[in-house]
């Protein structure tokens, strides 16, 4: 499963940059004729979702890492 996860944040990565509206090849489609903040939504998605992606391993480290923390000693 972590393997899915990598590889899907990294295609995630990669269509954030495929998708930015500055490349040549999207000046002629769909959002990005409308104009506006509409051109910036493919990859601010994909942004939005690898970073949720990032948000939950981090997460997730917490959860496991977290009840094995040793005591901390408070000496007097």
């Amino acid at each position: 499963m972590a393997d899915f996860f990598f590889w899907f944040l990294i295609l995630l990565f990669l269509m954030v940059v495929l998708a930015w509206p500055t490349w040549p090849y999207t000046f002629q489609r769909w959002p990005y004729t409308r104009g506006g903040g509409y051109r910036y939504a493919p990859s601010t998605a994909a942004a939005a979702v690898a970073l949720f992606v990032l948000i939950l391993f981090w997460i997730g480290i917490i959860a496991i890492a977290w009840p094995w923390a040793p005591a901390t000693v408070i000496a007097n």
